[in-house]
């Protein structure tokens, strides 16, 4: 792939990826020296919820896995398409959370995320890992 040939819509969503691809792997990236702490806020922030336990804590631990790998092959360009599906499945039930912690900033910033998902989606071509032209 040559830059100067990519018309600016095919550009654009080829940065839009990598950007996205950045994001969530440094997500995953700066949780993993510390992830019992990251385990354990996770916890707390869920222990006067309905959610229990046993579904919270295996979750945390594979949150910044799930991250650093979605980041890698956004990156990489490789699987796109169902590393975003992946990514939406990560972002509802990451909202399905913090609507049970009733954190409403958060459901909304994940929000975001997930419309930011759609467009990315949406724009990348169907056969290939290229976007369309």
């Amino acid at each position: 792939m040559k830059l100067n040939t990519l018309d600016n819509k095919t550009l654009a969503i080829h940065l839009f990826r990598i950007s996205f691809g950045i994001n969530y792997f440094f997500h995953g990236l700066v949780r993993m020296p510390n992830l019992d702490k990251f385990v354990t806020g996770m916890q707390n922030t869920f222990q006067d919820t309905l959610l229990p336990e046993v579904l919270v804590t295996p979750m945390a631990y594979t949150i910044p896995f799930a991250e650093m790998i979605i980041g890698i092959l956004l990156l990489l360009n490789k699987y796109t398409r169902p590393t975003l599906l992946a990514t939406f499945i990560l972002m509802n039930i990451l909202v399905i959370g913090s609507s049970f912690a009733q954190k409403w900033d958060l459901v909304g910033l994940q929000s975001t995320y997930i419309g930011f998902l759609f467009l990315l989606l949406y724009f990348m071509n169907d056969d290939k890992n290229t976007t369309k032209k």
